[in-house]
């Protein structure tokens, strides 16, 4: 029991429990009324820190020296209660912000954009019409807050402000609104790309300033020794990158060596997307590195193939053998990145004896757009692997290749479900120009169900004959399939041949033709429609026929 009393004591103490109400509020009017006396003691560590614990207590009564004459108070006090950040005294700083003299508006300003507070937003806008321009200065800059790598809450509210005022006359507020951008980091860099693409003269200049100080400021960041956080180092790498930012280009170099596999690989990446030449030995080496970890291999050797290196390129088409499926998954992706430059060496790779190769090749010809892809990947769909069947369709539907429209809907039939669901995503991809083909096809009954779909997904009005048509096939699936495409199409020309499926012996037919119907606006089915909600045996085609009903209401 002594030693749970004993704890209980200690925990009063640490939680500073121990002192009543009364007690700190007395110890907080002591120090309002030594800052009241010396104003200098806003300034000094040793007087500031200890109030952070009474925060809540003291901001309210450090905020009514607000109402002080004495200039110097003033000053003090915002000082004191930019330290504190208590939103609870929002109001009194806000009131502040309107004081006759201009220096102690730039200190309520300063104040209010320490809170990062979305309740700090109105004063500051309001400020903008200060008579002062160096009040005006503030506020602008204040916008952006305290800054930092999380974005603000108010962002969208503050960035039209401060990109409009680096169009401004007042070279002191154009500067402030590059410091409130560069504040603001990665957050401004969209806006900032606008104002450098179709700005003013002068706005263009003021932005691109802003861009090389938020670049300079992610240079910074890839330093080690001043930057601890890895994910940070990543990050700042990719923008840098993204951005092309050359002057980055020697600190990237250094960040190969990070201690962090991560940063490495993001080094190396954007190394690839500046181009950067200079870089070539050093991510060869990487690449051929076996001591080094897969992913930053692969980064380098994407660097290397955007370089216009292809060794980076032939050792990412090795790796498409990799018995790993995270290694060939990287390197397509890797492959795909690089594009265009590697579709020589991907079309040799297509015609290996390596089916994983081959699957692999032909993935990454897909996202290139080179045109020579176009035999290889029309040969792959005869490739006795379902696998490179499957991947040579959907590479064909991703170029939009029309020439290979027969072929696809050939496909459709293919013994493997996997190469059938590829062929037909692809020719939905390909779009109108595959319907001619697909009413072909419909006249094969193995290739009518997924034929039917895509008819109804690209809501062809050609294809309603040979859907009413449907409508008669011996097989209720179709006779379903082609009811819903109808519906997609939306031609009132099928209403008479959906009225009389409403009488079809399958319910799901039955089911399908209601919701068409209903989806067709065919008000003169409605006493039919009714019926079915009334006597069908099917739960699903009475729930069906309400639900068209409801639609003829509308």
């Amino acid at each position: 029991m002594g030693r749970f009393v004993f704890f209980l004591c200690a925990l009063t103490l640490l939680i500073g429990c121990g002192e009543s109400e009364q007690a700190k509020r007395a110890k907080v009017a002591g120090w309002v009324a030594q800052l009241k006396a010396d104003p200098s003691l806003a300034d000094k560590e040793e007087f500031t820190k200890p109030l952070g614990d009474y925060a809540d207590i003291a901001a309210p009564a450090f905020a009514k020296l607000l109402k002080e004459k004495d200039k110097r108070v003033q000053m003090a006090a915002l000082k004191v209660l930019t330290t504190l950040k208590r939103l609870s005294v929002i109001d009194a700083v806000a009131a502040a912000a309107e004081a006759p003299d201009p220096e102690v508006r730039i200190a309520a300003i300063k104040t209010l954009a320490s809170f990062g507070s979305p309740s700090a937003i109105r004063p500051l806008l309001k400020r903008l019409q200060d008579p002062d321009p160096k009040v005006r200065a503030a506020a602008i800059e204040g916008l952006a807050g305290p800054g930092g790598r999380e974005a603000p809450p108010y962002l969208r509210e503050v960035l039209p402000y401060l990109t409009a005022a680096l169009d401004d006359p007042d070279p002191q507020i154009r500067q402030a609104a590059v410091n409130g951008l560069v504040k603001l980091g990665q957050w401004s860099l969209q806006a900032l790309a606008k104002v450098r693409e179709s700005g003013s003269p002068i706005a263009k200049q003021e932005a691109e300033k802003a861009f090389r100080q938020i670049c300079e400021g992610f240079r910074a960041d890839l330093d080690p020794k001043k930057n601890t956080d890895r994910l940070v180092r990543r990050d700042m790498a990719r923008y840098l990158g993204e951005l092309r930012y050359r002057p980055a280009i020697p600190d990237l170099m250094r960040g190969l060596e990070d201690v962090d596999p991560e940063v490495r690989a993001a080094c190396a990446y954007a190394l690839g997307k500046l181009r950067a030449r200079m870089a070539t030995s050093r991510l060869r080496k990487i690449m051929d590195s076996a001591n080094e970890e897969m992913p930053v291999r692969v980064a380098a050797a994407v660097a290397l193939g955007q370089i216009g290196d292809m060794v980076g390129v032939r050792f990412l088409i090795d790796q498409l053998k990799s018995s790993d499926e995270k290694v060939r998954t990287a390197a397509v992706d890797a492959l795909r990145t690089i594009g265009k430059p590697a579709a020589r060496l991907l079309v040799q790779a297509a015609q290996s004896d390596d089916p994983l190769q081959r699957w692999g090749a032909l993935a990454a010809l897909g996202e290139t757009g080179d045109r020579r892809a176009l035999p290889i990947l029309l040969r792959a769909l005869r490739d006795d692997n379902p696998d490179v069947r499957a991947i040579a369709a959907a590479s064909l539907g991703r170029l939009r290749y029309v020439a290979a429209v027969p072929q696809l809907v050939r496909a459709l039939g293919d013994p493997n479900e996997r190469v059938q669901a590829h062929a037909e995503w692809a020719l939905e991809n390909i779009g109108p120009d595959a319907i001619p083909a697909l009413l072909d096809g419909a006249k094969r009954p193995a290739l009518r169900r997924r034929i039917f779909r895509l008819l109804g997904r690209l809501k062809s009005p050609q294809a309603v004959p040979v859907l009413t048509d449907g409508l008669r096939d011996r097989n209720p699936q179709m006779r379903a399939m082609a009811a819903w495409a109808l519906g997609e199409i939306g031609s009132r020309r099928a209403v008479a041949a959906l009225r009389s499926a409403l009488n079809d012996p399958d319910p799901q037919v039955r089911r399908e033709a209601a919701l068409a119907l209903g989806k067709l606006k065919a008000t003169e089915v409605r006493l039919e429609l009714a019926e079915r909600l009334k006597t069908d045996r099917s739960e699903q085609v009475r729930i069906a026929a309400q639900m068209a009903l409801q639609q003829l209401s509308r």
